[in-house]
Parts: structure tokens; C-alpha cells; sequence
């Protein structure tokens, strides 16, 4: 099956940094599949999505064995093919709806902008259908809106429809409901999730919430400080995670029933290891072994994690 997405040993340093934020990494995201990209702030979430694109800025020093996006290297592409490629293959959803949009400029002014090919008259009633589809009602009266006249939700809804105005293959959502409330939220990744399948999308989240996790993405792949710790079916390792820093996000999630959520541990007041495994300072199944080496990921079941001392339920026994 052709890969929407696939890195191969990806590696991202930014200038000054001390440690690089992306450490050997790989991802896959199928065809028309769903992968969720998860773990706290900093652990390389965003970083790993904008560089898979090729989207970082010139700070960021990149080196990678691959960098494909539908099988084009972007490691070799001329940068005017690249920024085509991005422009029809990928709609891309960020956190904060209003910092995406120019609050000077009209909706239409910007989304215009974006689309290529077509009469201007052409392109508008593109984009007032692709409105329409999203939820936004009377799309040939609010394109000629400002975004302060839109909602949060409502402008979250108009950049997935400049998003889609392109017939992009693949989407990438970083935190696409953080900045909504909670209504709003569901509404819109019924949306989203309802969209893939009909277009046909692959989708790459990115999200520190869970329950989102499980509803919208069919694998996982877990980060910390830049490496991946955990990857596999998102059933599973909701169901029955591998690694301690697993377990401590799933803890950490609230929940209306049981166990309140646990806060994620300080860290002892250290930062991720240098040396060895990153989360070591952090883990309560820490042993001497686990500062030798960077544990490498190996398979167990049907997923794969990056622990000596995993199985954890044997290792809590142990």
C-alpha cells in the first residue's frame, strides 16, 4: 500500500538546543489510514509533523535516511515542486484558529489566495461549496466576512475548507480542538472524522487528549523527548500500554468515572537522560541498566516499545 507519509531516522536539532528534538525517529502514516501523534509538550509532536512536510525553518538543521510524502523525496525535491506538492497534497489544521488568519483581510482574500488554476468567479463558488460542506451557513455572504466576525469553531471549519478546496490527499490536525470548548470540540471532529472517510483522506494528529486519540486515529505513535517510545494499534495500547511513560499519560487523562487523573510525574527535578533511556529520571520501574544504552524499539503483541523492562505488568511484578 503507498505511504501517505514516511520518515525514516529522522533527526531535527534547532540551533542552541543542548539535545536534538527529534532523535532517530520513524513514522509511517498509510494510505488513507489514521495516525495519532502523542505525548506531552516538547516531546517533538509538532516538530515531527512540520518537518515531515518539510515545513521547519532554516533554525532547524534536518537529516533523515527518508522524507517521503506519497512516495516524492522530499529530501531532493526543487523547492518549487515541493511547495506545489504541499499545496495540493496536504491541508494542514493548527491549534489556535484566530492566529492562523490575517484579521485585516476577508476570509475570501485569504483562502483566494491559496487556490491556483481557475478564474477568480471559479474559484469563489469552489470554495462556497466546500463551506457549505463544513457547516458554515450562508458560505456567499460570510466569505466576504473579517475572522472576528467568525467564531473559534466557525474559523476552524473555514481553514479545513481552504484545506479541502484543494482536494489534498492527506491532513494533517495539530491540536485542532484545544482552543474550543467542549460543544464545539465534538462537533467538529465529527466533522473531521466524517470528511477523511468520504474524501478519502490519510490523517496525521496531533493531540495530548486521549479520548480524541482513540476516537479519530487507528494507530498511535508515543513521544518522548524526541523518540519514540510506544507505537501501535490505538486500541491496544489504550487497552493495555507497554511503557511506563504510556501508562503515565493514560493516568493523567481526566475522566468522569474511577480513579481520578494522576499528574504526570516532575521528573525528579531533571530533565529527559542524556545518556541511555530519556525517561529514566522519571520512571518508577527504573534500574541501573536503563542509563547504559537508548533502549531500542522491540515488538511485543501487536505493538512496539522501546523498554528493557517491558512487559510492564511483569516488571511491576518483578
Amino acid at each position: 500500500m503507498t505511504a501517505a507519509v514516511s520518515v525514516r531516522e529522522l533527526r531535527v536539532t534547532y540551533g542552541g538546543a543542548s539535545r536534538p528534538a527529534l532523535d532517530g525517529v520513524d513514522l509511517d502514516v498509510p494510505d488513507r489510514g489514521s495516525v495519532a501523534l502523542v505525548g506531552e509538550s516538547g516531546s517533538g509532536k509538532s516538530t515531527l509533523a512540520l518537518a515531515a512536510t518539510r515545513l521547519l525553518d532554516g533554525s532547524a538543521a534536518v537529516s533523515a535516511e527518508e522524507l517521503s510524502l506519497f512516495e516524492a523525496d522530499l529530501l531532493r525535491l526543487p523547492a518549487r515542486e515541493l511547495r506545489a506538492l504541499r499545496r495540493t497534497r496536504v491541508a494542514m489544521v493548527f491549534q489556535d484558529p484566530r492566529a492562523s488568519w490575517n484579521p485585516t483581510r476577508t476570509i475570501a482574500a485569504q483562502l483566494l489566495d491559496g487556490l491556483r488554476g481557475e478564474a477568480r468567479r471559479e474559484r469563489r463558488a469552489r470554495l462556497v461549496e466546500v463551506m457549505r460542506r463544513v457547516g458554515i451557513g450562508d458560505p456567499e455572504e460570510r466569505l466576504d466576512d473579517y475572522p472576528h466576525h467568525f467564531s473559534g469553531g466557525m474559523l476552524q471549519r473555514a481553514m479545513l475548507a481552504g484545506g479541502l478546496a484543494h482536494g489534498p490527499r492527506l491532513l494533517i490536525a495539530d491540536e485542532p480542538t484545544s482552543a474550543l470548548d467542549t460543544t464545539v470540540q465534538a462537533e467538529l471532529l465529527t466533522l473531521i472524522d466524517e470528511l477523511r472517510v468520504e474524501e478519502g483522506l490519510s490523517l496525521l494528529l496531533i493531540s495530548h487528549d486521549l479520548g480524541v486519540v482513540g476516537r479519530m486515529a487507528a494507530e498511535v505513535v508515543v513521544l518522548f523527548a524526541g523518540r519514540v517510545v510506544e507505537r501501535g494499534p490505538t486500541d491496544e495500547i489504550l487497552r493495555s500500554p507497554q511503557h511506563p511513560y504510556t501508562r503515565e499519560l493514560i493516568a493523567a487523562t481526566p475522566r468522569l468515572h474511577g480513579p481520578r487523573k494522576v499528574p504526570l510525574r516532575v521528573g525528579r527535578g531533571r530533565g529527559p537522560a542524556e545518556t541511555g533511556c530519556s525517561y529514566a529520571p522519571r520512571c518508577p520501574l527504573a534500574v541501573e541498566a536503563c542509563a547504559q544504552e537508548t533502549p531500542p524499539l522491540r515488538t511485543i503483541g501487536a505493538v512496539q516499545v522501546a523498554c528493557i523492562r517491558a512487559p510492564v505488568d511483569e516488571a511491576v511484578a518483578g
